[in-house]
């Protein structure tokens, strides 16, 4: 892995750049063209989430690969705001070793100095995909700084990070971990 001058992270070929707050208008309609074309979300939730975006993604031709986005809402419990991660690649390029990894470092390390007015104490990670589940992937999840601090009312392994580095306390609300 390999950073560049304007904060562009090389993977595997990959290229991941910083977009958030500043998404260019033909990248804003790249993004929601991958959404629309991979039936991930509806137009209007597309056109709304793209200013969520914090890493653009892209494959070794050049074309967007996958996104990563947060959205800042308070943590039950009196925990205060947290970002809300998400990330999305294309199935095509799903399962290039270490590619989401890479993304997750860079939007944290972003993230982190990010001026939101609301100081964001952290990220917050729900799992909906089963296969995030499997030992190894948990242990890239512990690696990268989460820690599982329960499961939501559906029953998705909820992950956490702070980002003073203290361990997060399970809040009101959430089950415990299994």
């Amino acid at each position: 892995m390999t950073d560049s001058p304007a904060g562009d992270v090389e993977i595997r070929g990959y290229r991941l750049t910083p977009v958030y707050g500043r998404v260019p208008a033909g990248v804003r309609d790249e993004i929601v063209g991958m959404w629309l074309a991979a039936g991930a979300l509806s137009s209007d939730e597309a056109k709304r989430r793209v200013d969520e975006v914090v890493i653009a993604i892209r494959s070794p031709s050049g074309a967007l690969a996958g996104v990563n986005t947060v959205y800042v809402q308070d943590v039950p419990g009196g925990a205060g705001p947290f970002y809300f991660y998400r990330t999305f690649v294309r199935p095509a390029d799903r399962g290039v070793p270490g590619l989401t990894t890479a993304a997750f470092k860079a939007a944290v390390a972003l993230l982190r100095g990010h001026p939101h007015p609301r100081q964001p104490r952290g990220v917050v990670v729900i799992v909906e995909n089963a296969k995030l589940a499997r030992r190894g992937a948990v242990a890239r999840m512990k690696r990268v700084g989460l820690h599982l601090v329960g499961r939501d009312a559906q029953g998705h392994d909820v992950w956490c990070l702070r980002f003073d580095g203290t361990v997060p306390v399970a809040p009101a609300g959430l089950l415990k971990p299994a």
